[in-house]
């Protein structure tokens, strides 16, 4: 057996990497269940790697036995004993990837963690050791290893909002450093070397551990001012997301990053006869008991192909039939159809397409997707008042109406801290302590409370302070900071309707776009849709553009008499409906978003007015202060790169004389004193100008007792080379390179710590010529 410690702690470091690197994938990934199952299939491939390769022998068994590990890691895997449909290994191990790629491609990160998503990460994780070890096998090729062990974090800088970890890639250095440190060790062939230096020298383990601490101190501190670690390497709402496939799963999430990208953009433009531009609905959320609020899958739809009438269940009563025409500039890339709320005819779809009765939603399918660019809807839109709404439902009071339990549940709550928070909030929406009579009234005052002035509307201290997307918690902190953006108060209202006892769901899409001043006038024109033709001449549809800036949430609740309605919460954004107007105020909103506050753990932000404000100054202030922490880092960077210099050139010097005396020739004397000359220059003790290579030998020998066998060696050596021509021999290099090591540690040793340092740092033989070959004859006086 050959090198079998080294190469066994080598695997161990291999495998801390390798596992570091996966683990950072955590928030890409929802939840940690995932991780324990990777630690056995990764050890017992370095392992066993590096086990089979110590035995000269066999030592080309140990990729196929590493192959063999992975393949039984696989097999032996949920995802692949769930194999029922009587497929092949190779197809069902295939067909698992392939749904984990749909699940990864469809959801927001974090994706929902499942046996097939769990084994595509195990897959991953055991490429990337089978890469490791066969790069590490051979000498040339071992460092290339550090590029495969990067790719996880690189993932998860690119995905998370968080970054990849800084505790991640602290472990993943170490394991990277550990491994650098024993590759000498693992492909020395040098005879002997097991009778000279261990790998548990003092000295060794010692330089390793300050490069450890190093490192590590140096990625801590870069964390603070360097995308990648503590956050992700693009700006927030701009990181991949799946968004080309899909966006069906966890849209609220995916609302918050359209909104601040800040992409203004439009990717719609649409025209309209009503007065008011609609808001437009992809998608609703029924479902609010959750962890995750999602719209719901497997709701009653109906298939359809081009241009239909849908089946609707609302009444018309005291509605505006209106028509939109839409158009999408740059191509639609979205399968999930924007409509006006109550829509009820589709014209311009080319190809497939599903519409879900319950939530009135439609999704394209790949073949319309892209092939549809021009879509008219025609929809009823609703314009009633409060005493109408009244009016309806008392009409239909006693009579029993079916509503889902979906749409009336509230989330688990185990120690009754939402419960009483929710109770307490509507109390105080409801003022003075007394209950609204009515649905409506309720509704309204949760309206109104909202956009009153008590919440303020911020699209960044939810991601700063940790409770953005939606779900109970995110609720509790919302109501508790009262900060947040449209995402937050239509879930906080959608919650505190059910408690208040009304059905309520959250839909998500854009709110009203940004009027153009544009308009088309219909006419006999060829190019209208067969919608705008029914129009009367002569009549007026207004455009409007829609970008990202127009995602948008808002709550639904059920009114008996007249169904489901929306309200608007959101201060800023929108319109109130006309069956809940918002109140007359001294002061009113003139902005698109309300602006943000500092709070304790709040900064204020610059982009929410394009005035000049306090909020703006702050924000100005505070660009100064990120480019102060930028050119901070980068000038300690510069520094400690100018300290390296110097070590590095020593470095390099004495390891070109090393192999120069390991050659044995002639030249291996001239290498031995040069070094000798450099290492007692570096120690402050010189050779004198004058001094023979005895004269200065025994002086050290002298100042030093305990060096005096060693001293002694290397004199020999030098003077028989110099004078009689009986130059070192390669088989003498062993034992005095490490007569060498001894003299400079013992040297070194006798200065005090200060000094010692200085000399690591500015080694004074850098920049002088110790050894020159002419020194040595004039010192000698030949």
């Amino acid at each position: 057996m050959a090198n079998l410690l080294p190469r066994v702690l080598a695997a161990v470091c291999l495998a801390l990497a390798v596992l570091a690197g996966i683990a950072s994938l955590t928030g890409v990934i929802e939840g940690f269940s995932w991780f324990p199952y990777l630690l056995l299939p990764v050890f017992a491939i370095h392992l066993l790697g590096a086990l089979i390769r110590s035995v000269r022998v066999i030592r080309w068994l140990a990729l196929p036995a590493a192959v063999l590990a992975a393949l039984v890691a696989i097999t032996n895997h949920d995802a692949m004993t769930a194999n029922t449909y009587g497929f092949s290994a190779t197809q069902w191990f295939f067909s698992a990837l392939s749904e984990a790629g749909i699940q990864l491609a469809t959801q927001v990160p974090p994706v929902a963690s499942s046996i097939y998503v769990d084994f595509a990460v195990l897959v991953l994780a055991l490429c990337v050791s089978l890469i490791v070890e066969l790069l590490a096998t051979f000498r040339r090729t071992a460092l290339l290893s550090i590029i495969v062990l990067s790719f996880a974090p690189i993932v998860a800088s690119l995905f998370k909002q968080e970054g990849a970890g800084i505790g991640y890639l602290a472990l993943l250095l170490i394991g990277i450093l550990g491994f650098v440190a024993l590759l000498p060790h693992i492909f020395n062939t040098t005879p002997g070397h097991q009778g000279g230096r261990t790998i548990a020298e003092p000295k060794t383990l010692g330089i390793f551990g300050i490069t450890v601490l190093a490192c590590v101190g140096s990625l801590v501190a870069a964390s603070a001012w360097m995308p990648g670690f503590r956050t992700g390497m693009f700006p927030e709402g701009q990181r991949p997301s799946g968004d080309l496939l899909a966006n069906n799963v966890d849209p609220l999430i995916n609302l918050g990053r359209d909104l601040r990208s800040n992409v203004s953009d439009p990717f719609l433009t649409y025209y309209t006869t009503a007065d008011q531009a609609p808001y437009l609905r992809t998608q609703v959320i029924r479902n609010l008991t959750g962890e995750r609020w999602e719209p719901s899958e497997g709701l009653f739809h109906s298939d359809y192909y081009g241009d239909v009438a849908v089946n609707n269940n609302f009444s018309t009563f005291s509605s505006t039939e209106e028509v939109l025409q839409m158009t999408w500039p740059k191509g639609n890339r979205n399968p999930l159809l924007p409509l006006p709320d109550r829509s009820y005819l589709v014209n311009g779809i080319v190809g497939d397409w599903t519409w879900t009765h319950e939530t009135s939603t439609a999704r394209l399918s790949g073949d319309a997707l892209s092939a549809t660019n021009d879509v008219s809807v025609a929809y009823s839109q609703l314009n009633v008042t409060p005493q109408v709404v009244e009016y309806l439902n008392q009409l239909v009071e006693g009579q029993d109406t079916f509503i889902a339990d979906d749409y009336t549940q509230l989330p688990q709550d185990p120690d009754n801290t939402l419960q009483s928070l929710l109770d307490e909030t509507l109390q105080e929406a409801y003022k003075q302590g007394s209950t609204p009579r009515s649905d409506l009234e309720k509704a309204v005052a949760l309206q109104d409370f909202f956009r009153s002035g008590n919440f303020v509307y911020s699209e960044r201290t939810p991601l700063r302070e940790g409770y953005d997307g939606a779900n109970a918690e995110v609720v509790k902190a919302f109501l508790a900071r009262r900060q947040g953006y449209c995402v937050h108060f239509a879930s906080a209202m959608a919650l505190l309707a059910r408690e208040a006892g009304i059905p309520s769901r959250i839909a998500v899409g854009y709110a009203p776009g940004v009027a153009t001043g544009e308009s088309i006038t219909v006419d006999s024109s060829e190019a209208a849709s067969a919608l705008t033709n029914s129009l009367e001449t002569g009549t007026e549809l207004k455009g409007y553009t829609v970008s990202g800036q127009q995602a948008h949430a808002w709550p639904e609740l059920y009114l008996d008499g007249i169904g489901w309605v929306p309200f608007e919460p959101t201060p800023g954004r929108g319109y109130t409906p006309t069956y809940a107007p918002e109140p007359t105020r001294a002061v009113t909103e003139q902005q698109s978003t309300a602006p943000e506050v500092p709070t304790t753990r709040s900064t204020p932000s610059s982009s929410e007015s394009p005035s000049e404000t306090p909020q703006a100054t702050a924000g100005t202030q505070s660009s100064d202060d990120s480019t102060a922490i930028w050119l901070a880092p980068l000038i300690i960077l510069l520094v400690v790169a100018g300290l390296c210099i110097a070590p590095w050139r020593r470095h390099r010097a004495r390891q070109k004389r090393f192999e120069l005396i390991r050659a044995g020739n002639q030249e291996s004397a001239q290498a031995l004193w040069s070094e000798l000359l450099s290492v007692g220059m570096d120690a402050s003790v010189p050779c004198g100008v004058h001094e023979s290579v005895g004269d200065y030998l025994v002086r050290l020998a002298d100042d030093h007792p305990g060096l005096t066998k060693e001293l002694s060696m290397l004199q020999r050596a030098i003077e028989l080379s110099f004078y009689a021509s009986r130059h070192v021999q390669e088989q003498d290099a062993p034992g005095l390179l490490d007569a060498l090591r001894e003299v400079q540690n013992q040297l070194r040793r006798q200065l005090p710590l200060g000094r010692r340092i200085l000399s690591f740092l500015f080694p004074k033989s850098v920049n002088s010529a110790p050894g020159d070959r002419r020194k040595v004859q004039q010192s000698t006086g030949k």
